[in-house]
């Protein structure tokens, strides 16, 4: 099996950029590294843990590398277990970038678990920038191989923050604003109380609001807002 034959899964959405995601105060300095590491600087193997905003982060880091003529991947690895994890990471070291999602998934699968052992070593050898992530940190996994155990202890590991209400609202507005949108703190604020406060829902809605509002040609305000979500 080559790259290209891997799920479709595997492609990066194109809104999951640097530009389009909300930095909190608590993850200023995990957004500079992991940009640093995008570009070839900084650490060269970088763990990841948390869950809002993971997949984002890493597909935004493939973004800034691809933009700068760079050779990246983004592998979820939960979507693609039921592959051979050899055929899966074969080549990975030619990259400038590889990030490999959901890690948990594969800990204490045997065959995993010797894969990703040996794309450490590959990727140490070759200069490839690493970076993994997942929900849990290292330590709660499950992971068997003792020599993989050992070198995930010396990845730098950053921990994604859950954010507040505040944030949830200011990341919403932030998206709006990349889209041309503009959405006052009242709307924002009608918008995240009546509707699911994952980033998903959210940001479908936003997507429902901009569509009405270039073909009705009229802003974002409450009454329309209250309008077009009593439709979806």
């Amino acid at each position: 099996m080559t790259a290209e034959q891997l799920p479709l899964a595997l492609s990066l959405d194109t809104e999951a950029t640097f530009d389009n995601y909300y930095v909190p105060h608590s993850q200023q300095l995990l957004v500079s590294e992991l940009r640093r590491a995008a570009l070839g600087d900084g650490e060269q193997f970088t763990l990841l843990s948390g869950d809002t905003g993971r997949r984002h982060l890493l597909q935004a880091c493939c973004h800034l590398a691809v933009s700068n003529e760079k050779l990246a991947r983004y592998i979820p690895l939960e979507e693609v277990i039921h592959f051979p994890a050899e055929a899966v990471l074969e080549g990975v070291e030619a990259l400038d970038l590889l990030c490999l999602d959901d890690l948990g998934a594969v800990a204490g699968k045997a065959d995993w678990e010797v894969a990703l052992f040996n794309v450490y070593n590959r990727c140490l050898s070759s200069g490839t920038f690493l970076v993994l992530a997942a929900v849990q940190a290292p330590q709660s996994m499950d992971v068997g191989l003792a020599d993989l155990r050992s070198r995930l202890q010396g990845f730098s590991r950053y921990r994604l923050v859950e954010m507040t209400e505040s944030e949830r609202i200011k990341a919403l507005q932030h998206r709006a604003l990349e889209r041309g949108l503009g959405l006052n703190d009242a709307v924002a604020e009608y918008i995240y109380r009546r509707c699911q406060r994952d980033f998903s829902s959210l940001f479908e809605v936003l997507n429902e609001l901009d569509r009405h509002s270039l073909v009705q040609r009229r802003k974002l305000t409450i009454p329309f807002v209250r309008e077009v979500m009593s439709w979806t």
